[in-house]
């Protein structure tokens, strides 16, 4: 196919050339028209562009396997995960000589720029590195989700990191994935040769649920446009983009009493009749709220197909979870070397700062957080291309949440060491620290996203295991049942679950202490996700401490297998640095181990004998007389 439109348009330029010079040739004395001589330019442009656009190499994807860390909640463990994903070397010799011209552009001609402007992104698109996994006659580099991580991560080095994700996450790569052949044609090489800015308007105020979207859009009489009314609340770079993704309601229908929303995307140009937009005080964030009052938007800019809104949010929030890893990586590594910088900067012989045991404990500790959250994006990138429509959406929210929460620790512990200049708000660590605080809170609070990710868990387990959850839970009517279970689970109860797993013989004999104590808390897992279905059943769903004690355990355990598959991949395999990747994956997974083996305990023990009900009690206090309630400790009633 390329090398006929490359014959075709060299054909055309060959015939304008000859028309070209026989103009010249010619006697007459009429003046040559520069309209020919634009358009001979322009023809030699495109076959110069079509010559050097080489299609990728066809990448086969592996049949389609059971979700992973859902399956952990089974006691179930793939070990072919453990085979720590990588890519081809013709594959990963192209992506270095990519990323030395990102670095180049973000450290050079960049590093001077504040604002998220046409300017500043035209240099993106010169690079092609916008649309990333688009197509190369869309002016993108067809790049799988491993190269596109590690891309965006080096992209995410610059101030602006926030701005740039958002634009190609949750604006760009929306169109590339779902938009129509007509809407690419149209609009996609526009915004990936960097010459438009896409905001995403999802978040609304007040609304709990997508029923409750108040942004609701109507076909006109004439069936030519969609009329857009409502408001959109914390979109990010919503004053500088010049096309807005919207997500309205277009029907609202009635079925056995339930009210089924219908969700539809619109490709909206900024500058149509009827939007305002005002814009939120945060500091260094382009962050609005859009307003829409009959704003026409034609037919054909609908994204995806009508009403399958949901589904498309649903996708887009995992791949724009994934995303996190990148960019927390990138400002993780930012805050590390920064920090280690400052210490050696402030180490004299009278203090010997960098040999405390103080300053290295700290420092280790964000050398661990950064390597098991690079650890977990890149293996869950690597699943994604190396099986057919894997199913990560439990894998992507705890990256995002395991991420944030980490790079705020990371920023909080950085703030300690360097003490009382930090709080300069000009101080990198006091900058550094406010960005980190975006990355937990912006569109959905770590809160939210640690009880939905043990919802998800617990939601497989009852869909798979539902009958025997059942069983446990009427023990009166199936009394042999319960005895076997009883056998089954003494083990569990006594803390000293057998290990039949051999997860061992998958990794490097070096890491044996670390993967027993991988599969000890698996089991735990398993136990502990079986005794909150028996206890509370569908009331699961309010009971949020121990729901947040669950989701810790799959995060740490998640965390746990990438960090033990990519140390010993890099042992074996030679990588510099190779032995301290295995001492902190040891280190990490004692860690993890101690924090699994604390929450099921407290989930075991139930609320009687933990603090949960105290706290209850305490709550509902404060909330009843509307404040802090002890009376003052100098106050007396005689």
């Amino acid at each position: 196919m390329l090398q006929i439109m490359g014959k075709r348009c060299f054909n055309q330029v060959v015939k304008k050339r000859t028309i070209y010079k026989q103009v010249l040739n010619s006697t007459s004395t009429q003046p040559v028209a520069k309209d020919s001589e634009t358009e001979f330019n322009k023809q030699l442009k495109q076959y110069e562009e079509l010559s050097k656009i080489a299609p990728k190499r066809a990448r086969a994807k592996k049949p389609q396997r059971k979700p992973f860390a859902k399956n952990l909640f089974l006691g179930n463990f793939d070990e072919e995960i453990l085979t720590y994903p990588q890519l081809e070397k013709e594959d990963i010799d192209e992506l270095e000589t990519t990323l030395t011209q990102v670095e180049k552009l973000t450290k050079q001609e960049l590093s001077n720029y504040k604002q998220f402007d046409a300017n500043f992104l035209q240099n993106f698109g010169d690079y092609k590195l916008i649309g990333l996994q688009a197509g190369t006659f869309e002016n993108g580099r067809e790049c799988n989700i491993s190269e596109h991580t590690k891309i965006m991560e080096t992209l995410c080095h610059h101030r602006l990191r926030n701005n740039i994700i958002h634009n190609e996450q949750l604006g760009v790569q929306v169109l590339v994935k779902y938009g129509s052949d007509s809407l690419k044609k149209e609009f996609l090489g526009y915004f990936t040769s960097g010459k438009g800015i896409v905001g995403f308007c999802m978040a609304e105020d007040k609304m709990s649920n997508l029923t409750n979207m108040a942004t609701k859009a109507a076909l006109s009489a004439d069936k030519k446009e969609w009329i857009l009314s409502g408001e959109k609340i914390w979109v990010v770079n919503g004053n500088k983009s010049d096309f807005l993704i919207v997500f309205a309601m277009t029907d609202l229908v009635e079925r056995d009493e339930l009210q089924i929303p219908k969700i539809t995307a619109f490709l909206v140009n900024k500058n149509s009749p009827g939007i305002s937009s005002t814009q939120y005080d945060v500091n260094n964030l382009d962050l609005s709220k859009i307003r829409f009052d009959n704003t026409p938007v034609p037919i054909g800019n609908v994204i995806g197909v009508e009403g399958d809104g949901e589904k498309m949010i649903l996708s887009i929030m995992n791949e724009f979870r994934l995303s996190y890893g990148s960019v927390c990586t990138a400002l993780s590594k930012k805050i590390a070397n920064k920090l280690c910088d400052y210490v050696i900067e402030e180490t004299t012989d009278e203090n010997l700062l960098l040999k405390t045991d103080a300053v290295r404990d700290k420092i280790g500790q964000i050398t661990l957080n950064t390597f098991a959250m690079e650890s977990m994006t890149y293996l869950t990138a690597g699943i994604l291309d190396m099986y057919e429509n894997q199913d990560v959406e439990l894998e992507a929210a705890i990256i995002k949440y395991f991420s944030s929460q980490k790079t705020v620790e990371n920023a909080n512990i950085c703030l300690n060491l360097v003490g009382t200049p930090a709080l300069e708000e000009s101080h990198w660590c006091n900058k550094l620290h406010r960005e980190s605080l975006k990355y937990a809170t912006l569109h959905e609070t770590n809160d939210n996203l640690k009880v939905i990710i043990a919802l998800m868990g617990l939601k497989y387990v009852g869909d798979t295991i539902s009958d025997q959850i059942r069983i446990a839970r009427n023990p009166l009517f199936n009394a042999p049942e319960i005895f076997k279970r009883m056998w089954n689970i003494r083990k569990d109860i006594e803390d000293n679950p057998k290990l039949k797993l051999k997860l061992n013989e998958c990794l490097h004999p070096s890491l044996l202490m670390s993967a027993n104590n991988l599969e000890y808390c698996i089991h735990r897992l398993k136990f502990g996700s079986e005794i909150l279905l028996t206890r509370y059943g569908a009331e699961i769903m309010n009971q949020h401490i121990d729901l947040n004690r669950l989701a810790d355990c799959i995060i740490n355990i998640y965390a746990m297998t990438a960090v033990l598959g990519r140390a010993s991949r890099s042992y074996c395999i030679g990588l510099q640095h190779g032995d301290f990747e295995m001492l902190m994956a040891n280190a990490f997974c004692n860690y993890a181990k101690e924090a699994v083996q604390l929450n099921i305990k407290k989930i075991y023990e139930g609320p009687c004998q933990t603090n949960d009900e105290n706290h209850r009690v305490i709550a509902k206090r404060l909330v009843k007389f509307k404040g802090y309630f002890p009376v003052h400790p100098l106050s007396r009633n005689f």
